[in-house]
């Protein structure tokens, strides 16, 4: 009986954690895509800056 139990108790388990990892994948995705204009914008200048820092200061 314990032989048939570790592989069904194995198997939940990787079922659960496939589901629960698909659950957090559809909730980041669905929180980044309600982003508004104004925090998009930001995004971009900031990331442009971060750039240009990052070339005015080369890494030695």
């Amino acid at each position: 009986m314990d032989f048939v139990a570790g592989p069904a108790l194995w198997l939940i388990v990787l079922t659960v954690g496939v589901i629960v990892l698909a659950g957090a994948m559809a909730y980041g995705m669905r929180r980044n895509r309600d982003r508004t204009l104004s925090e998009k914008v930001k995004t971009e200048v900031e990331t442009r800056r971060g750039y240009e820092k990052q070339d005015k200061n080369p890494p030695e």
